[in-house]
């Protein structure tokens, strides 16, 4: 039986054209796309996929997480592959800082060192090229949001 998960590639990875390259990390593992779009985001659908992270972080975060997104070209993708998809796709993905992501991870081989400390001191968040899911109950939320038409049953 095959698994889904969620993943949507950031702005910096559309802008730097490494779509097809991240793609590829996926499908060396026998992970593969399911359903895809190219979206330009509204302020209102990247508030909500970063409500908690807002709410947490308060009004400079979403400030921030607008800047980076609003009006900007992002690829939300469902993945489908053999069970623990979601853990093996995190995997993949490494981890959220550049900086400290493994070779052979997109983030750790893609994302040109990014840092925290960087990202603090041009005041913006840190560049990572890619979200991905972290539970059933955010992929199902986070796909809905992002390709409502998609039929997760």
């Amino acid at each position: 039986m095959k698994d889904i998960t969620f993943v949507m590639l950031k702005p910096d990875a559309i802008d730097r054209k490494l779509v097809y390259e991240i793609i590829s990390y996926f499908e060396k593992e026998g992970i593969y796309a399911r359903s895809f779009d190219l979206q330009t985001v509204k302020a209102q659908i990247i508030k909500e996929h970063y409500a908690e992270h807002i709410l947490k972080f308060g009004a400079d975060f979403e400030r921030k997480t607008l800047e980076m997104f609003e009006n900007k070209l992002v690829m939300p993708i469902v993945l489908t592959g053999d069970k623990d998809v979601i853990a093996k796709v995190r995997k993949i993905v490494g981890a959220t800082e550049p900086l400290k992501a493994e070779k052979g991870t997109i983030r750790g081989d893609l994302g040109e060192g990014d840092s925290y400390p960087k990202s603090t001191i041009e005041n913006r968040l840190v560049r990572n090229l890619i979200h991905a899911s972290d539970c059933v109950d955010a992929v199902r939320r986070e796909a809905k949001l992002w390709l409502p038409d998609f039929s997760l049953d």
